[in-house]
């Protein structure tokens, strides 16, 4: 079974320097495995992208599975 999930995101001006970006995952059918995964999934690639666009390197992290 596929399940299916919408993300959005965007993306707008904070400050001279800096952007804001907004990531939205929903429309899950309820509380699956995926929305779970999701839930825990998107901190730690988001705090990556950060620590990416701020260090030009991203963190070293052990896979998730």
């Amino acid at each position: 079974m596929i399940l299916f999930a919408k993300m959005t995101y965007e993306l707008e001006p904070s400050g001279p320097d800096s952007v804001k970006l907004t990531v939205t995952h929903d429309d899950f059918d309820g509380k699956t495995t995926t929305f779970f995964g999701v839930s825990q999934g998107w901190p730690r690639h988001l705090s990556n992208l950060k620590t990416y666009l701020e260090t030009g390197k991203g963190m070293n992290l052990p896979s998730m599975h």
